[in-house]
């Protein structure tokens, strides 16, 4: 390890980077660029800073090489917020190590994956190592809510010449070749007020939201697959709010669906679908009337074990394919990617049960792992020519 990388070194540049509250919302990731800059530029590593909006960046490296091919690494400097600071044993933003574990916000998801890949990057730079290929690094804001780096960076710098994708998630050094899709509904029954004395005199909101949950989950059940490695597709309800007060008949009824898809489903046809069960809905019950809302679409991944970049981080990790697996959240890949024309590999040093918990935390020596495998698999994925 010491003689590519300096683990006291890069032990204190992940406490450091723990150090910088980039909890989302409100992001402020610029914090993190700033000081990412500050270090990138005692190498002289070409580094790109690219607003996103007031006090949010995403950072850009480029070791320009024969671009032959063309890898892309990503990962977010967001993290989400630390919540009820009672629930930390350890302050969030300390970055304290205990028995072989740094704590703190962002630990393992996923401020530890990047900074595995940046420091990955850098060793590559500062040692000379000519590649034959380009390898890019993205840094992005607004991961944890609205991704707004990654559509950012799409819209204008875009990815239609990127070869294979790295997303530094974490998987537990585990190779993951996909994940689902998410998409959020917001689904708002209407119905008329009246005194809770006279119900008939009313249309109660919450009545027809229950009779249109009772079809969902009919739906549910010949919509819904499975597919090997990422599993099922599911439809949930998650919130529901309805009414002002106990004695008064709701004249609205807000629910919210947290819907996770597979490749082969269309989230478009699913909206589609839903919208005909509320027609249907509107014909068979007097003054039903709903709407939807669509509050977050993220497209599946899903890459063939078969691809360069799968097949490399297989032989890196001296593993076969029956090893790989999918993991349950989304990525900037759905954004950056969302048909999966780019081969992508999702891999990190983090818990993935770790992440959004109190007292997160990352294994030390998976994530000093981690920046020799980002390093080799640039390195045998692109090829080296000196």
């Amino acid at each position: 390890m010491s003689e590519i990388v300096d683990a006291n070194d890069a032990i204190q540049f992940l406490q450091e980077m723990i150090q910088i509250d980039s909890s989302n919302p409100p992001g402020n990731e610029h914090r993190v660029t700033e000081w990412l800059v500050k270090r990138l530029k005692r190498w002289d590593i070409p580094v790109q800073v690219m607003n996103v909006e007031e006090g949010r960046s995403n950072l850009e490296i480029r070791l320009i090489g024969t671009g032959r091919k063309k890898l892309f690494y990503c990962g977010h400097m967001d993290t989400v917020t630390i919540g009820d600071l009672s629930h930390w044993t350890y302050p969030p933003f300390s970055g304290k190590i205990i028995n072989n574990r740094l704590y703190g916000r962002g630990a393992s998801d996923m401020k530890s994956g990047l900074a595995a890949m940046i420091l990955a990057v850098e060793s590559l730079y500062r040692d000379g190592i000519s590649l034959d290929g380009d390898l890019i690094l993205l840094a992005t804001a607004g991961e944890e809510v609205d991704s707004c780096g990654a559509r950012n960076y799409l819209d204008n710098m875009g990815v239609d010449e990127i070869d294979a994708m790295v997303i530094g998630e974490p998987t537990n050094e585990r190779i993951a070749i996909g994940h689902k899709g998410a998409l959020w509904l917001e689904i708002t029954c209407f119905g008329k007020t009246a005194h809770g004395s006279m119900p008939d005199q009313g249309i109660n909101a919450i009545d027809h939201t229950i009779h249109f949950i009772e079809i969902l989950k009919k739906y549910e059940q010949k919509w819904k697959k499975e597919e090997r490695i990422l599993g099922k597709s599911s439809i949930t309800v998650t919130q529901m709010h309805g009414g002002i007060q106990t004695n008064v008949i709701p004249d609205r009824c807000v629910m919210h669906l947290d819907i996770r898809s597979v490749p082969s489903q269309s989230h478009q046809e699913l909206i589609d679908d839903i919208n005909k069960k509320i027609e249907d809905l509107s014909k068979q019950i007097p003054d039903f009337r709903a709407e939807i809302r669509m509050l977050l679409d993220r497209a599946p991944i899903y890459s063939s074990t078969s691809s360069d970049i799968i097949q490399t981080a297989l032989k890196i990790k001296e593993c076969s394919a029956e090893n790989v697996y999918g993991v349950s959240y989304y990525t900037d890949g759905s954004v950056l990617n969302p048909h999966s024309k780019i081969p992508t590999l999702i891999y990190g040093p983090g818990n993935d049960q770790l992440a959004h918990q109190p007292d997160e935390w990352v294994d030390i020596q998976a994530y000093l792992r981690s920046i020799l495998f980002y390093r080799q698999l640039a390195i045998e994925y692109l090829g080296r020519i000196s």
